[in-house]
């Protein structure tokens, strides 16, 4: 039997979000909604927010949100057709669903990700050939053994074009090849691009193939690590390495290790931890914290030992720390990177040095003592504000207390208490994230959104009275929300999450499930309060725009000037507001 609609739809009406989530978590019952503490982040109070009314669970620390099946999905690492299987099993339903038969969803771009995926499996076989053993040996003599060439999918493309020549015979054309930044077209015709290299796949989040770093192993390359341009399919800012098979071995470990290239990782993989990341350099962007942030809310960073190494530390952790993540650095002052420190120490190394990675404000002090001179009044001031403005940022105040004392200890200054640190405390974790904090507009359309989805009488009173929204993602969701009761006769966030394609409007959805500022109840009174302040706020916009035509009212057709100042004078009316350009006139 094939997975189809109508079956989705059955099984997601006849499960209960709180039966689902229950079955792998505890949850504790909190007014009309439930919590838990949240899987998929280090969580220790319960921030995972779960809406049996709306059948949508949402965590404002960490973002995750769905409904019933996404929960499974990332719960389990399920696919979509398996975590509609695992679902039914829970409420005990029988379906007879063939997984073997569902289709793989084709994904915007599918070509380029084929390429990429092909090219990964062809060079990991050409590592074993005989053309490979060059590479091999390379491979054996930085000590990585057939186990972890093929957990990594490591792979060797030759000189010769090799690679062209056999994307081509797979019917690859010139185009996509270069698209996908694997070959290029110089004077004598194409060639490839990572040509006598080793090469390492990269895998975005979902684990699909997405690009290489590549090591040359001629030694007449003056580069010795080249990697893939941006393409359609990636941007380096928006991916770390190893992401993807690390996920279960962070959840098991409670926290991630970050450092900076593909060697890296593998070194912590050779000492048996499988929880490391790379950044693949030392910059590490804010997608790539929030993926982080995805992950765990506990790093451990392990950049190199070198200036560019340790600066990258300094930048990452302070991100880290204004975001309430606790982070701890890998005390290594051996001078060698991770993957040599394993080759010369063997695992045990390693893993020594990971557990007695140090707290990252230990790091800091330790990092402007080396670098500034003590001696020096200015340099002691330097200090003093430098990292006492990170001090601010702590949420334990023991911590604050001591890191102070200590700091006034090494500069002999006293810490200055920051603006920042004077008028509001950082902002822990486990408190929602801003959507609570809702403006008075924002709230308004949030709420008709909801009164809309818990009461078709809402959605007809938004017809009535709007027809539209000024925000352009809840006017959207307004059209699905009267879609929806059209075809069903009844709206249903959890159908509505399973429907949407955009990972904008699907975040919306939660939010607005989520957010205990909302009516948890149709109310009427509130609705209609709110399509008021709506209705006024889109005069008031229409208002502003004739004032700028009516700023040009003596090129204007007297006919089409009679009728904008008739307009104007209307809205203002009745908005309460005053005929201002009459008033500037007279």
């Amino acid at each position: 039997m094939k997975l189809n609609q109508e079956l989705i739809d059955e099984i997601r009406s006849e499960a209960s979000i709180t039966e689902v989530i229950g079955h792998y978590l505890p949850l504790v019952k909190k007014g009309r909604s439930y919590t838990a503490v949240c899987p998929f982040h280090d969580d220790h109070d319960p921030s995972l927010s779960i809406s049996e009314d709306k059948q949508i669970y949402k965590c404002f620390v960490c973002g995750n949100g769905g409904n019933v099946f996404t929960f499974v999905m990332n719960y389990k690492k399920l696919s979509f057709p398996e975590s509609v299987a695992e679902v039914a099993k829970i409420i005990g339903k029988q379906i007879d669903i063939d997984l073997a038969l569902e289709e793989k969803k084709v994904l915007p771009n599918q070509r380029l990700y084929d390429v990429h995926k092909e090219t990964a499996a062809f060079c990991n076989y050409l590592l074993s050939s005989k053309g490979g053993s060059a590479a091999k040996a390379y491979l054996e003599k930085r000590g990585l053994s057939e186990e972890i060439i093929s957990t990594f999918e490591i792979g060797y493309d030759p000189s010769g074009s090799v690679l062209y020549k056999f994307l081509h015979s797979k019917g690859y054309s010139d185009q996509e090849v270069i698209e996908a930044n694997l070959g290029r077209l110089g004077a004598n015709g194409m060639y490839d691009v990572f040509g006598e290299r080793v090469l390492f796949p990269i895998q975005d989040p979902e684990g699909n193939y997405v690009a290489f770093t590549a090591r040359d192993i001629s030694g007449r390359d003056v580069s010795k690590y080249i990697n893939t341009a941006e393409t359609k399919i990636y941007t380096k800012g928006n991916v770390l390495y190893n992401y993807h098979r690390a996920r279960p071995a962070v959840r098991d470990s409670g926290r991630v290790i970050v450092c900076e290239g593909v060697m890296d990782v593998i070194a912590f993989a050779r000492a048996g931890i499988s929880y490391a990341v790379a950044t693949l350099g030392t910059a590490c962007s804010r997608r790539q914290l929030e993926l982080l942030k995805e992950l765990s809310n506990n790093l451990l960073l392990a950049y190199d030992g070198d200036d560019a190494g340790q600066n990258a530390i300094l930048k990452l952790g302070t991100m880290a720390l204004q975001e309430g993540m606790n982070i701890t650095v890998l005390n290594n002052e051996t001078g060698l990177d991770p993957d040599e420190i394993v080759t010369v120490y063997e695992g045990k190394g390693l893993s020594d040095l990971v557990g007695q990675a140090i707290p990252f404000m230990d790091f800091v002090l330790r990092y402007y003592q080396k670098r500034l001179n003590l001696d020096n009044y200015n340099d002691r001031k330097e200090m003093a504000i430098r990292v006492g403005a990170l001090i601010d940022l702590l949420r334990d105040d023991y911590d604050k207390t001591n890191y102070s004392e200590e700091l006034y200890r090494i500069t002999r200054l006293h810490k200055v208490q920051t603006a920042t640190a004077s008028h509001r405390e950082p902002r822990d974790p486990r408190v929602p994230l801003p959507q609570f904090s809702l403006d008075g507009l924002t709230k308004a359309e949030y709420t008709i959104l909801v009164s809309m989805a818990e009461n078709r009488r809402g959605a007809e009173l938004y017809k009535q009275e709007l027809g539209t929204l000024l925000n352009e993602n809840c006017a959207r969701l307004a059209v699905m929300i009267l879609e929806d009761y059209r075809r069903y006769g009844s709206c249903s966030f959890a159908r509505l999450y399973d429907q949407c394609e955009d990972p904008v409007l699907k975040e919306l959805i939660t939010d607005l499930s989520g957010n205990p500022t909302l009516p948890q109840e149709y109310d009427e009174m509130i609705l209609e309060g709110s399509l008021l302040k709506v209705k006024e706020e889109m005069k008031r916009r229409k208002l502003a725009v004739l004032q700028e035509k009516l700023k040009k009212i003596e090129v204007l057709d007297p006919t089409e000037a009679e009728r904008i100042l008739k307009e104007y004078a209307d809205i203002s009316k009745e908005i309460g507001g005053s005929n201002e350009y009459k008033k500037e006139k007279q």
